[in-house]
């Protein structure tokens, strides 16, 4: 298999594997729910600052969980040495 056509080596009886992944069942969720929960809640008379809160956070979370669970700890240290950062008042760049 060559290292700079991948494709190359593969016979021909095996299809080529697509780069596009179908949406999971959770993303299909998240993609509806939350603008129904966000308009659920401003016409239940929420103020749209605290929907936007709620739903920041529930986002946050939801990422958080994802990187987590697919081993992005290189990620999750630079969001939490981040998010130390800003809630310390520090500039990102200093150390």
């Amino acid at each position: 298999m060559s290292t700079h056509h991948p494709i190359a080596g593969v016979p021909e009886s095996e299809p080529a594997r697509s780069a596009v992944r179908p949406l999971t069942a959770a993303q299909v969720c998240g993609i509806t729910v939350f603008p129904l929960l966000g308009a659920g809640l401003a016409l239940a008379g929420v103020p749209v600052p605290d929907v936007l809160t709620l739903l920041a956070g529930c986002g946050a979370i939801g990422a958080g969980t994802i990187a987590a669970a697919g081993g992005g700890r290189r990620l999750l240290t630079a969001l939490a040495s981040t998010a130390v950062r800003a809630a310390a008042g520090t500039e990102t760049g200093s150390k």
